[in-house]
């Protein structure tokens, strides 16, 4: 049977160049808009002292961990979401979407009852300093109730992604980042007539623009204004579809939740350096973000590509786009690198104005970086081809490889035990050397596994036997 012509056809036919870009720039739009989102809290905190603007970098190394496991099933969503928009089975699609958000909603609200009962404790546990936490704990307790309110925004971007569409979530995140930089101040100093709130001010911020995000979601799937028209009887759980999504999405979550404990690992040991080499490893992994946004719109282009064309049995068309993501983020990525490279002073100074050894160990940093930003993009393309597939297996083991069994063991002997750090705040050049070799192999490993071809399927024809042997792809 043919495939019904969809909105979705420069998808599963024509120029996959103008793909990936048309799909990938507003991602990446998206991004930036939640980078700016970010920044608006930590500048109006700011005002109020260090304290407070300790509270959200404190809170969120547990917020991440959390969300990182409902993310790992978004992940899940898209690729199977994609596999049957490809295959023309909407109604399977809009089955997927309905058993994903009862699913998350129901692990999102026990995950916050958790978190806010153990709020304390968690945070001692962590060696929050004593001045900041007051101000800690009454952020976090608001941003942990608020949480289950974010679960619902990523099942629709998930979906709409998933779908081909990805100018709606991208409307959505403009809106709540506008609605974030009106209102924190308005919160947090009490202008307006309000009261002032101070740190709770930019929690209850985050609340309302999550609530908002999520209603507008919602709406947008029960109205039919989009791809995806979700009814009351879709969300009825699929065991099915359920056990598809929890045998894709499993692996992401536990990559992800370990990714997350790896990053907090190492920021263990950064702190051991002091002010300056962490003041340098915020900038730089700063203005690394800042580079890699285009990056991050590439690679989801790449797994919604792969997934819909695995879905229609182009096999073919997704091997081809995963050759044209990596001459692209080629293009993308490596000037940028060579940029920051030549301008590490520059950067850094213009952070941190007027502190040399700050500057000095960023020139050093930024010399010693740029590869690893070309290894993780190029990782990120295959990556994003396994979870277009649905084969969240390899994703899984090359991230938690990646920060848990190289990059903070490498970074701690370089850092700690061969040169002698923390006394040699040079030794803290180990940190940028351990982040290159660990992307570089996690490259490797995700390369290798792609190579053997496994990947190029679709979950959604397994159980059926629709795709014969001979149509498996050996690259």
């Amino acid at each position: 049977m043919e495939i019904e012509i969809k909105p979705t056809d420069h998808i599963l036919q024509g120029s996959l160049l103008k793909a990936i870009i048309r799909l990938g720039a507003p991602i990446a739009l998206g991004s930036f808009a939640q980078t700016l989102y970010n920044l608006a809290d930590a500048f109006w905190l700011g005002q109020l002292g260090r304290e407070a603007l300790a509270a959200p970098v404190i809170s969120f190394s547990i917020e991440f961990f959390l969300i990182a496991i409902g993310i790992g099933f978004s992940v899940a969503g898209t690729s199977l979401v994609a596999q049957y928009i490809g295959a023309n089975q909407r109604e399977n699609a809009c089955k997927t979407i309905g058993t994903l958000l009862v699913f998350l909603v129901l692990l999102s609200l026990s995950l916050s009852q958790v978190a806010v009962r153990f709020g304390r404790e968690l945070l001692e546990l962590l060696n929050t300093p004593k001045e900041a936490f007051d101000y800690t704990l009454s952020y976090y307790s608001i941003m942990m109730i608020s949480m289950p309110l974010a679960f619902p925004v990523f099942v629709y971007q998930a979906a709409m992604n998933g779908s081909g569409d990805t100018v709606s979530p991208l409307k959505i995140t403009l809106f709540t980042a506008v609605l974030n930089a009106i209102f924190d101040p308005v919160f947090i100093f009490g202008w307006l007539g309000m009261p002032a709130m101070g740190v709770r001010g930019a929690a209850w911020t985050t609340l309302i623009t999550r609530a908002l995000a999520s209603l507008i979601g919602l709406y947008l799937f029960f109205s039919g204004k989009k791809s995806i028209h979700l009814k009351l009887s879709h969300l009825k759980p699929d065991i099915k579809i359920g056990s598809l999504l929890f045998k894709i999405g499993l692996p992401s979550s536990i990559g992800f939740a370990g990714t997350s404990v790896g990053f907090i690992l190492l920021m263990f040991i950064v702190n051991q350096f002091g002010a300056a080499v962490v003041s340098t490893y915020g900038i730089g992994m700063r203005v690394t973000h800042f580079f890699m946004l285009p990056a991050a719109g590439i690679t989801s282009a790449i797994t919604a590509i792969v997934g819909q064309n695995l879905g229609a049995r182009n096999i073919q068309r997704a091997k081809d786009v995963v050759a044209k993501g990596l001459k692209l983020m080629l293009m993308v990525v490596g000037p940028a690198s060579i940029i920051t490279a030549l301008m590490g002073r520059q950067l850094t100074i213009f952070f941190v104005p007027g502190d040399s050894l700050v500057h000095e160990l960023g020139q050093i940093m930024f010399y010693l970086n740029p590869p690893s930003v070309i290894f993780f993009g190029l990782a990120g393309v295959i990556e994003g081809a396994f979870q277009g597939a649905g084969y969240t297996i390899p994703v899984m083991i090359s991230g938690l490889l990646r920060i848990l069994i190289l990059r903070v063991p490498v970074v701690y002997f370089l850092c700690i035990v061969l040169w002698h750090g923390p006394g040699n705040i040079y030794a803290s050049s180990g940190i940028w050397w351990g982040m290159t070799f660990s992307n570089f192999c996690a490259l490797v490993i995700v390369w290798l596994w792609y190579r053997k071809g496994k990947w190029a399927k679709a979950r959604i024809h397994q159980d059926s036997q629709v795709i014969p042997e001979s149509q498996e792809v050996q690259i």
